[in-house]
This record gives C-alpha cells, sequence and structure tokens, in this order.
C-alpha cells in the first residue's frame, strides 16, 4: 500500500499541517510537566518535518522515522539539525531516549504489510525498553467513531498549485477505514499531475489501549487532545510515562 508518494507529501505539508501546528504547544507542555525540557526524542511517522523543527527549536535532540522517503526528504530540509531515517514505526532501531512520539494516527496506518495489533504490542513493548525511567509516550489514535456516519463519505480541498480528492469509507463495528485519496499538482509546465493513493487505517479503541500500556508498565491515560488543541472527532490522545 502507498504512502505518501512525492504528490501526496508536498500536499500533505503544504495544505494540512494544521493539526501538528494545533498539537506542538500541547506536546512540549505535556513534555515540560513530566520534567522532560531536554534529551532525545523519537518522533515516528514524523512527516515533513513540523514536528521536528519544532523540538529542535524547543531545545530537543530529534530522530524522526517515516516510510515515506518523499517525507523525510521534506523533513531534512526543514528541520536539518535533526536526524531521520527511512523506515518503519514497527522495525525501527530506537535508542535510548527522553520520549516518543507519534502525531496524527500514525498507529493506525497499515502501510506496512506486517502491522497487526500484536505488531503494535510489540512497538510498545520497545518503546518502553527504550525510554528512560520517567521517559514518555505521547501519541494519538482513531477509534471506532472516527468512521463518518454516511459512507463514503466525500471531501475536496485546493491550494495555489495543487488540489485533493479524498473519499472515506469504513466500518465502525470491524474497526477499519480507508482513504482513497486523488491528487492533482501543477508542474513545472503548468499542467497538472494525477496520482491515487489508498490508505488503510486500523482503528484502535482507546481504553482498550490504556490498559495494555499500564499492563507493559506505563501509566498511561487517554485525553481528547493536546492543551487546548481538540482533536478531530473519533480521535483520543494517549499520555504514557515510563514508571
Amino acid at each position: 500500500m502507498s504512502s505518501y508518494r512525492e504528490d501526496l507529501a508536498y500536499i500533505n505539508d503544504a495544505g494540512f499541517s494544521d493539526f501538528t501546528a494545533g498539537a506542538t504547544p500541547g506536546v512540549l507542555a505535556l513534555l515540560r510537566r513530566a520534567g522532560v525540557r531536554s534529551g532525545l526524542v523519537v518522533d515516528l511517522g514524523c512527516g515533513s518535518g513540523r514536528w521536528a523543527e519544532a523540538l529542535g527549536k524547543a531545545g530537543y535532540e530529534v530522530l524522526g522515522v517515516d516510510l515515506s522517503p518523499s517525507m523525510i526528504r521534506l523533513a531534512r530540509k526543514r528541520a536539518p539539525r535533526a536526524r531521520f531515517q527511512t523506515g518503519s514505526l514497527l522495525s525501527a532501531k530506537l535508542p535510548p531516549c527522553d520520549a516518543v512520539t507519534a502525531i496524527g494516527e500514525i498507529v493506525n496506518y497499515q502501510f506496512d504489510p506486517r502491522h497487526s495489533r500484536a505488531s503494535l504490542t510489540g512497538l510498545f513493548r520497545r518503546v518502553h525498553a527504550a525510554l528512560r525511567p520517567g521517559g514518555m509516550f505521547i501519541f494519538d489514535v482513531a477509534g471506532p467513531d472516527r468512521v463518518p456516519a454516511d459512507v463514503p463519505n466525500r471531501y475536496f480541498q485546493e491550494g495555489g498549485d495543487w488540489s485533493i480528492h479524498v473519499e472515506v469509507d469504513g466500518n465502525a463495528h470491524t474497526r477499519w477505514m480507508t482513504r482513497k485519496i486523488v491528487c492533482f499538482r501543477k508542474n513545472a509546465s503548468g499542467r497538472y499531475r494525477r496520482s491515487e493513493e489508498l490508505h488503510r487505517l486500523r482503528l484502535l479503541d482507546s481504553a482498550e489501549v490504556v490498559a495494555e500500556l499500564e499492563s507493559i508498565g506505563f501509566r498511561a491515560k487517554a485525553q481528547n487532545g493536546y492543551g487546548r488543541f481538540r482533536l478531530y472527532p473519533g480521535m483520543q490522545a494517549v499520555v504514557a510515562r515510563k514508571r
């Protein structure tokens, strides 16, 4: 399954950065309140590097991981002092660190064919092992209520040199959702190039995720947002701290 090829990576960065911008102050506040004011933050699903850039400006070291080479290229330009690597969050080696983040439904996406509920448990255990005592694991999940009431649901958005058409389908009962994305991006000659991607998400119950994290050795809770930033309907933030 495709994962943010060149055109969609560009469009995501150019037109859909509001989520990261909104979440940034609240996530930084969570880190600081927990006493994590410096050190290494591993950003899983780092995208185009906007959160990595904010972390760097706040005084943190950053290692960003993303499966999309196109996203990694954008991230390296935006946050040149951070380190980035192309790879799956399910297999990336996690160095000893002070925090791990995965902002924007990252743990739901099934770009890696190995994605399963068991593989996520493995990720949670690897995060716990990598964190120092008191380290933070902050991420968000799309739950069954993320599926629109009426499916398929369609929407359209455009910018100066791009447009995007999205069709959302899914089933809350079986906990899956797809986004069929058609992109149009203007090239140097003024013509528009068309591309398509299909994104599939495994929907997660936040209470079940919190219980699992607790069993691994975290103190964890779910909440509706990051600080004053409220998440989209059907999403929950998970804030976990290593005991």
